[in-house]
């Protein structure tokens, strides 16, 4: 089982896609080049005071330990609280919103949570050059949504709404992760952020409306009966198929996913059939249990099927 790694690169905030990771580094440069040139004139200022004799010193004392330090922190509050506004500025009322939730250990994403109420899960569709309002909660412990190279890290905490602006600038797939010792998985909680041009990610919404693939071949056919019989349905949605499950992830699409179990293995028949068979043994602290008592045929049925779910 190969990791993910590979495919989706390392998390960086070195590669700015979106305006808060953009403004964030720009204030990140400033402060480290001002601050290389204050440690020279503070060396300076050390140097010539200790030259200094007398009351001299206390000029130097008082220009270099009182003056310098205003000057210095009145510039960065004014340069950080610039670039907070610009980052944390509200979006448009006619915004698109998602709805982000965070669980032990998966994330739980539904879009216009208050109309069309689209759900998928683990992996995050943005728009182009378009502000996105995000809604942030989490099920039970606290979590933290990090995307860094589109925007900083917020956390998600039981019983609280936190909101946070996404604008991508560029398209491509973004690897994000929770950021807040959350458990024993916590470090196997990841997602993948993907960014699409505008009329793409409009016609994304439209297929996540949709109901699911049907079944086709007779081993998918026999996986969609096994999946329903095994009462997966009872944790699982796919939608036209098995709906109202929504302990677990949504599946009604899991087979276009690039990744298995929140962006920590490559999805293909035999990582979703070790998933099913043992998710411990993938991801420690998982909720799902373990379906080894399947034979290897059901098995490898279940994973053709839910692999066809595109």
């Amino acid at each position: 089982m190969n990791s993910t790694l590979d495919i989706f690169g390392s998390q960086t905030t070195l590669a700015q896609a979106g305006l808060g990771a953009d403004r964030t580094y720009a204030l990140t440069v400033a402060m480290s080049v001002a601050g290389i040139a204050l440690l020279v004139l503070v060396m300076a200022l050390v140097a010539l005071a200790w030259r200094a004799r007398g009351g001299g010193r206390r000029w130097w004392v008082i220009a270099g330990g009182i003056v310098l330090p205003l000057v210095t922190l009145t510039g960065l509050f004014v340069a950080s609280t610039l670039t907070l506004r610009a980052i944390a500025a509200p979006p448009p009322e006619d915004a698109l919103t998602v709805e982000i939730t965070g669980h032990q250990y998966w994330w739980e994403i539904v879009y216009d949570p208050g109309g069309r109420a689209l759900r998928d899960a683990n992996e995050l569709h943005l728009p182009k050059d378009r502000p996105v309002r995000v809604l942030l909660n989490s099920a039970d412990v606290i979590h933290s949504f990090w995307l860094p190279s589109i925007a900083g890290k917020m956390d998600m905490i039981p019983g609280r709404t936190n909101q946070t602006t996404l604008t991508a600038l560029e398209t491509g797939r973004f690897r994000g992760q929770c950021a807040e010792f959350c458990g024993l998985s916590h470090p196997l909680m990841a997602f993948e952020a993907v960014v699409l041009p505008e009329a793409e990610f409009a016609g994304f919404l439209e297929d996540l409306e949709d109901e699911a693939r049907d079944a086709v071949t007779p081993q998918e056919r026999r996986g969609r009966d096994v999946f329903q019989n095994a009462g997966c349905p009872a944790c699982h949605e796919v939608r036209g198929l098995a709906e109202g499950g929504r302990l677990g992830p949504d599946l009604s699409r899991v087979g276009a996913r690039k990744a298995l179990g929140a962006g920590m293995w490559r999805l293909n028949r035999g990582t979703l059939a070790g998933w099913i068979a043992d998710p411990q043994a993938m991801k420690p602290g998982a909720e799902m249990p373990a379906y080894n008592h399947l034979s290897g045929p059901d098995l490898r049925a279940v994973a053709a099927w839910l692999e066809s779910l595109e």
